[in-house]
C-alpha cells in the first residue's frame, strides 16, 4: 500500500507538471505538480523509517509533506491571479522543524502526530479557502476541489482529538507497523487521485472558458461580439413576456470615426471604440445585451416601458459620450436608431432592418441625435450589412 500510494502521488505529480508546460497561460498547475513530488517524497522517508537516520524519515518527510501543501495553498492562489510569496510555502514546514527541535516534541510520537496533523489541516483549509474565493469564474470543479481539501483538512483535524483520547504508545515508532496504517495510506491515496483529478479538470475548464470567451467577446472593447450579440438578440425576441414591457433595439454608429482614424491614428480610435462601449454600458444599466456588430457600430437589446422610454435610454448614452468625448478634447459623437418589436418586427431581422432605417434617418438628419422608428416592416431599403439569414 505504502509503495502504491508513493508511485500512484509521483506519478500524478508528474502528470501536472507535464499539463503546466503544456498549458502556458498559468504557473498553478506546475506549482500542484511539484507539490505532489514532494509528496511523495515526504512519504517514501516516512516509510523507509528505521532504515534512514530519523532526521530524514521523522523530520524531513513531514517538512516534505508540509511544503507540498503549502505548494497546493500557493497554486491554488496563482490560479486565480492573486499575488503570493513563495516564501510563505516555507512557513509551516519552519514551524515543524522548530516543535521537532525540541528533544521532548521530538521523541513523543503523539505530539508530533498532533502538531503535524494540525499544520496539515491548517494549509488543506487555506488552500479550500483560495480555490473557494474564485467562485465568480464558472468553473464547475472548483466546489469539488474546495469540498476535497475541506474533507482532507478535517480528517487531518480529527487525528488531533483521536490521539488525545488514544495515545498511540512509545512502541509504535514505524507508522507501517500501526493498524491504522492501511486506512491512512488508503485515505492518502485516494485523496491525491481524486485532488489530482479535480485540479487537472479546473484547469482544463478555464482553458475551455477562455477560448469559449473569446470566440464571443470583441477583443478591443471586452464587450459581446457580433456573433454573441446575435445570439443573445435572437434569444430575447424569440421570448414572449406580459409584463407590460417591449422589446427594444437601439443601433449605435460613431460620428466620423472614419476621420477619426485619419486625423490622430488607429491608437485615437481605439480609444474612442473603448470610451463609447464604457460609457454605453454603464447608461444602458444592468439587463441589457450590448455588443459590438462592426467596426463603430454597436447594438442594444433591452426592455423598456414603451418608445418614449427607449429613447430617454438613448439619449442618455448619446449625452453622456458627448460629455466624455469632449473632455478628452478629441469630439467624436454616436447617431442612433431606435426601434420597439411589435407585429411587423416580430423577428430578429425584422427589428433590426427597422432600427437601420431610423439610424440612416439620424445620420441623413445632422448626426449626434436619436431617432425612433415603430411599427416600420422590413424592406429593401435596409442595409444588407444588417440583414440577418431567414432562418434567424
Amino acid at each position: 500500500m505504502a509503495i502504491v500510494t508513493v508511485f500512484v502521488t509521483a506519478l500524478l505529480g508528474a502528470l501536472l507538471v507535464f499539463a503546466g508546460w503544456q498549458n502556458r497561460a498559468g504557473r498553478a498547475p506546475v506549482t500542484w505538480g511539484v507539490a505532489f513530488l514532494l509528496c511523495a517524497v515526504g512519504m517514501v522517508l516516512a516509510a523507509v523509517r528505521g532504515m534512514v537516520p530519523d532526521w530524514l524519515s521523522i523530520q524531513s518527510a513531514n517538512g516534505l509533506v508540509l511544503a507540498g501543501l503549502g505548494l497546493i495553498w500557493l497554486g491554488a492562489r496563482q490560479f486565480d491571479g492573486r499575488s503570493a510569496r513563495p516564501a510563505m510555502v516555507v512557513i509551516a514546514p519552519a514551524v515543524w522543524l522548530g516543535f521537532c527541535a525540541v528533544p521532548v516534541i521530538l521523541g513523543d510520537i503523539n505530539m508530533r502526530t498532533i502538531i503535524a496533523s494540525t499544520l496539515a489541516a491548517t494549509l488543506a483549509f487555506a488552500a479550500a479557502a483560495e480555490i473557494w474565493r474564485g467562485r465568480a469564474e464558472p468553473l464547475m470543479s472548483r466546489i469539488p476541489t474546495s469540498v476535497t481539501l475541506l474533507g482532507y483538512g478535517s480528517v487531518m483535524l480529527a487525528r488531533v482529538p483521536l490521539t488525545l483520547m488514544v495515545p498511540q504508545p512509545a512502541a509504535a515508532y514505524h507508522m507501517t507497523a500501526s493498524p491504522l496504517y492501511p486506512l491512512l495510506a488508503f485515505g492518502s491515496l485516494l485523496f491525491a487521485v481524486v485532488l489530482a483529478f479535480l485540479l487537472l479538470n479546473m484547469t482544463k475548464e478555464r482553458t475551455e472558458l477562455r477560448h469559449k470567451t473569446a470566440a464571443l467577446v470583441d477583443s478591443l472593447t471586452g464587450v459581446a461580439n457580433r456573433r454573441a450579440f446575435l445570439a443573445g438578440a435572437q434569444r430575447l425576441v424569440a421570448q414572449q413576456r406580459g409584463d407590460g414591457t417591449v422589446l427594444a433595439m437601439l443601433l449605435f454608429d460613431l460620428d466620423h470615426f472614419k476621420s477619426i482614424n485619419d486625423r490622430l491614428g488607429h491608437a485615437a480610435g481605439d480609444a474612442v471604440l473603448m470610451n463609447f462601449a464604457t460609457t454605453a454600458i454603464r447608461s444602458l444599466g444592468e439587463g441589457a445585451l450590448f455588443g459590438r456588430i462592426g467596426g463603430e457600430e454597436f447594438a442594444a437589446v433591452l426592455r423598456v416601458k414603451d418608445a418614449a422610454d427607449a429613447r430617454a435610454v438613448a439619449e442618455q448614452v448619446r449625452v453622456a459620450f458627448a460629455a466624455a468625448e469632449q473632455a478628452d478634447d478629441v469630439g467624436p459623437t454616436v447617431s442612433i436608431g431606435v426601434a420597439l418589436q411589435d407585429e411587423t418586427t416580430a423577428t430578429l431581422a425584422a427589428l433590426m432592418a427597422v432600427a437601420d432605417r431610423a439610424l440612416y434617418r439620424a445620420k441623413a438628419k445632422g448626426r449626434n441625435r436619436v431617432v425612433t422608428a415603430s411599427g416600420l416592416a422590413d424592406d429593401a431599403e435596409a442595409r444588407g450589412w444588417h440583414r440577418l439569414p431567414a432562418s434567424a
